[in-house]
């Protein structure tokens, strides 16, 4: 069966979720307009395995309001989706953008809808919305440069937004929140911008630390890999490349706070052709990284190393990338209405199997090494001391 498998859909996709392994929702579309392209959450049966996309629910979603733009899943199947209400709505003042689903048998339902922004700036719509583990906090940011951590299901705020405010040589997306995540264990929000990574309590908001992409480079998104390793990426600037960064904190809350400047960092170069980071998720072990240049890399956590780039895995860039929960199988979509599924676990048995093979010869060839090192050593010590027998018996005569 293949690693790498395909399908078309009808819609250009802006975001992709797994909601269990073999679950997975798209969402997308052509936005407010008679431009013939539908407002779509799909929901899609994907057997890695077989090499299967098949559509299992597709809910059409009104013309006269935007796309959805993001979404999150629980692992109850809450799904928070932002849809810009439409202009009209907006100009008087109301733009519900933060929508409630239920997944349920393969049926979407709406079950709530609220306004967190105000309206009135143009183009500012809800850039990114995470679950914690255990769905009792709701993160959501918006484009202008707001966060949100809202209490489940109330929807109320557990804490007053915190907004990034743009300074005087802001190129006007400097203050934009980028990504947004929770860690396991509940204990820290983090949040970026281009030119910082945030750390929050995530129970009272109060900011722990805040640490800053390499030199000449700006965050593009952010994952917990476990309650205490960030993993991030970093573009450079004008297109030249990317990183990802790890970041290891302290466990304990109090020891963070004293050691905000000094994580342990370890930063590693992405492959040559990148040129920059369009989209990022990550698990405990692997990390999914989509570039510019229409790739898709496979990353280890804990050595940072591309264990396999999928070149070409779009025809335009990336939008959106997931990981399924068992870490078996990625999912990426682009506006050119194209989904792409990974089958990890082959690609990772793959790998193991290289570096087994790569472990066994190099050890064959240092033992080689240094056999042959010995044999040289002792072959000079038998001339050496043949040298001196040779000379004492000279004395002799």
């Amino acid at each position: 069966m293949p690693d790498v498998f395909r399908s078309e859909v009808r819609f250009p996709i802006y975001a992709v979720s797994f909601a269990t392994d073999s679950k997975l929702v798209v969402a997308g579309g052509g936005g407010e307009g008679k431009n013939g392209v539908a407002n779509k959450i799909a929901v899609l049966d994907v057997d890695s395995n077989e090499g299967t996309i098949t559509v299992a629910e597709e809910k059409i979603l009104s013309k006269q309001e935007d796309a959805p733009m993001s979404l999150a899943i629980s692992e109850a199947g809450v799904i928070a989706a932002g849809i810009n209400s439409g202009s009209e709505e907006q100009k008087k003042g109301v733009n519900t953008h933060l929508r409630i689903f239920q997944l349920e048998n393969n049926k979407v339902e709406l079950q709530n809808k609220k306004q967190l922004f105000a309206t009135g700036e143009q183009d500012n719509y809800q850039k990114a919305a995470r679950f914690s583990s255990s769905a009792q906090y709701l993160a959501v940011t918006s484009s202008n440069g707001s966060l949100y951590s809202l209490t489940y299901p109330s929807l109320q705020n557990q804490f007053p937004p915190i907004t990034e405010t743009a300074s005087d040589d802001d190129s006007g997306r400097d203050h934009e929140v980028q990504d947004v995540d929770y860690s396991p264990s509940e204990k820290y929000l983090a949040y970026t911008t281009l030119k910082r990574v945030v750390l929050l309590s995530a129970s009272t908001g109060e900011k722990i630390a805040e640490y800053f992409p390499p030199p000449a480079a700006s965050f593009r998104g952010v994952r917990f890999a476990s309650h205490d390793t960030m993993i991030l990426v970093a573009n450079a600037a004008r297109r030249e490349g990317a990183s990802i960064v790890k970041l290891v904190l302290p466990d304990d809350l109090e020891l963070a706070k004293q050691q905000a400047t000094a994580p342990v960092r370890t930063v590693r170069s992405l492959h040559s052709g990148i040129k920059a980071v369009t989209a990022l998720d990550c698990r405990e072990s692997l990390a999914c990284v989509a570039g510019a240049d229409l790739s898709v890399s496979i990353v280890r956590t804990d050595s940072l190393r591309e264990i396999k780039i999928v070149q070409l895995a779009h025809s335009f860039p990336v939008t959106a990338i997931s990981i399924n929960p068992s870490c078996t199988a990625a999912a990426s979509g682009s506006v050119a209405q194209s989904l792409v599924v990974i089958n990890l676990e082959k690609m990772v048995e793959r790998s193991d199997k290289r570096q087994t093979i790569m472990t066994v010869v190099t050890s064959l060839v240092v033992v080689t090494v240094v056999a042959v090192l010995v044999q040289l050593v002792l072959q000079h010590q038998v001339l050496l001391s043949g040298g001196k027998n040779e000379s004492a018996g000279d004395e002799r005569l």
